[in-house]
C-alpha cells in the first residue's frame, strides 16, 4: 500500500497546478458553489495548489490531525476572508479530494488488480485526512465568526460599561434628565412653543434601557411625566395629545431597548468578562 500511496502523493504534487485548474473549472460552474462563480482565478487556484502540495506532509505525518490543523487552518482563513460561506468551503474541499482521484484515474495510475485494491485502502486514509480537514476548517470558521461578532458588538459592549462605573452611569443619567427638564421648561415656559425638541429625550431613554434593562423604564416614565406636567403648567392653550403620544413612545422605546439588552446580556455582549471566560471554556 505504501508504494501506491507514494504514487498517488507524487502525482498530486507534480500535477498540483493541473488538478487545481480542473478543480477551479468545476467550482466556478458548480451550482453548489455559487460564491466561487465570480472569484478571481489568481485567488482560488493558488489556494488549491498550496493545498495539494502540502498533501504529502499531512498524509505521512505521525500525527495527521495536528498536521492537518496546522496546514488547513490557512485554507479556512483565506476562504473566510474571500467571503466564502462555510458550506461552500466544505463542498469545495470535497471537490478537491474528488479531483485527486479523477486525475489519477485519467492517468491510469493504478493498473493491476493488486494496485487497485491498495488504492482503495489509500483512498480510505485520504478520506480520513479530508475529514480532519473538514473538522479543522469548521472549527476555524467558528473562531473567525465569533471574533467578527465580538468586533461588531464592541460598541454595544462599550455602551454597557463595566459594573465599576455604576456611579458614573447615575451621574450621567442625572445630568441628562436635568438637561431634558430644562429644555422642556425653556420651550414651554419661555418660548411658548411645542417644537419637537423631545427627540433629544431618546438619548437618556435608550441609555437607561441598556444600562439598567427593565429598571431603566423608570427614566422614560419620569421624562414623560416631566413633559406632560410642563405642558399642563405652561401650554394650557394647546392640545395635550401630541405630548401624551410622545410620553407613551418614550416608554415603548425604553421597553424594547430593555428587552434587547437583556437578550444581549445572556450571550455576554455587555459582560466584559464574557469573552475571556468563553475562551477559557474552549481551551478546557
Amino acid at each position: 500500500m505504501q508504494a501506491v500511496a507514494t504514487k498517488l502523493i507524487d502525482v498530486t504534487e507534480t500535477s498540483a497546478s493541473k488538478i487545481a485548474q480542473q478543480w477551479f473549472a468545476d467550482v466556478r460552474k458548480n451550482p453548489r458553489t455559487p460564491s466561487y462563480h465570480g472569484i478571481a482565478e489568481d485567488l482560488a487556484i493558488p489556494q488549491a495548489i498550496d493545498f495539494y502540495t502540502k498533501f504529502r506532509a499531512v498524509f505521512a505525518a505521525r500525527n495527521p490531525f495536528e498536521e492537518a490543523k496546522r496546514v488547513y487552518a490557512r485554507y479556512a482563513d483565506e476562504s473566510y476572508r474571500n467571503g466564502i460561506p462555510l458550506h461552500e468551503a466544505i463542498y469545495a474541499l470535497t471537490l478537491m479530494r474528488r479531483h485527486i482521484w479523477l486525475y489519477a484515474e485519467f492517468q491510469a495510475l493504478f493498473l493491476s488488480a493488486v494496485e487497485q485494491q491498495q488504492a482503495v485502502e489509500s483512498l480510505n486514509r485520504t478520506i480520513l485526512l479530508f475529514d480532519y480537514a473538514t473538522y479543522v476548517i469548521t472549527d476555524r470558521y467558528q473562531e473567525l465568526m465569533k471574533a467578527e461578532l465580538d468586533r461588531r458588538l464592541s460598541a454595544l459592549r462599550a455602551l454597557g460599561m463595566e459594573e465599576a462605573f455604576t456611579g458614573s452611569k447615575v451621574g450621567i443619567m442625572a445630568c441628562l434628565v436635568v438637561a431634558c427638564a430644562f429644555l422642556t421648561y425653556y420651550y414651554h415656559a419661555v418660548m411658548a412653543s411645542g417644537v419637537i425638541f423631545t427627540h433629544l429625550f431618546y438619548i437618556p431613554v435608550v441609555l437607561a434601557g441598556i444600562w439598567w434593562r427593565k429598571k431603566g423604564i423608570v427614566v422614560s416614565v419620569l421624562l414623560g411625566l416631566v413633559l406632560i406636567v410642563s405642558h399642563l403648567l405652561f401650554m394650557r392653550g394647546s392640545a395635550l395629545t401630541d405630548d401624551v403620544i410622545r410620553a407613551v413612545m418614550f416608554v415603548v422605546v425604553s421597553s424594547v431597548v430593555a428587552l434587547l439588552a437583556e437578550g444581549y446580556s445572556r450571550i455576554g455582549v455587555f459582560s466584559p468578562m464574557a469573552a475571556p471566560l468563553a475562551g477559557a471554556a474552549r481551551k478546557s
